[in-house]
Order: C-alpha cells, then structure tokens, then sequence
C-alpha cells in the first residue's frame, strides 16, 4: 500500500511539472507571437505550435490520469495541485 501512495504521489508530482512547463512554453509562445504579420503566426501555429499544443494536451492527459491514479490511492491534493488538474480538464 505505501509504495503505491510512493509512486501515486511521484507520478503527480512529475504530471504536475510537465504540465506546467508545458503551459509555460505556450504562454511564451503566445506572447513571441504579438506584434508579428499575420502570416508568420499562421505559420507558426501550422507547424511548430501545434506541435506545442498537441504536447500541451498531453501532458494535460497524464495529469488528470495521475490525480486520478493519486486520489485513488487515498490520498488528497492540496488546494494549487486540484487547481493545475482543473486547468488541465479543460
């Protein structure tokens, strides 16, 4: 039982840094994109940011899978955890 709350509680922690360096890669992204022709954000979203987005999404999955597999084990997310596995739903 304990060593599968050990490894429940590892594989949320390393679910909850990937999605988060993942959000963060897209808001840099999002904010790279600002002020360029209209042309080269279409571009890039064609190519390398949908790329980003499509492992943005999911990293989103392995999270809520990884709360899903943590709660299960019994244990209970602090209140920032829920939140990241809330953005990572929608």
């Amino acid at each position: 039982m304990v060593e599968d709350q050990v490894a429940a509680v590892d594989r949320l922690r390393r679910a909850l840094l990937t999605f988060q360096g993942g959000q963060g890669l897209l808001l840099k992204a999002h904010r790279q994109m600002k002020g360029l022709p209209a042309g080269e954000v279409e571009a890039f979203w064609a190519g390398p940011g949908a790329r980003l987005e499509r492992h943005v999404r999911g990293t989103a999955v392995e999270l809520v899978e990884a709360f899903r597999v943590f709660s299960k084990a019994g244990l209970v997310a602090n209140a920032e955890d829920r939140h990241r596995v809330t953005e990572a739903q929608r």
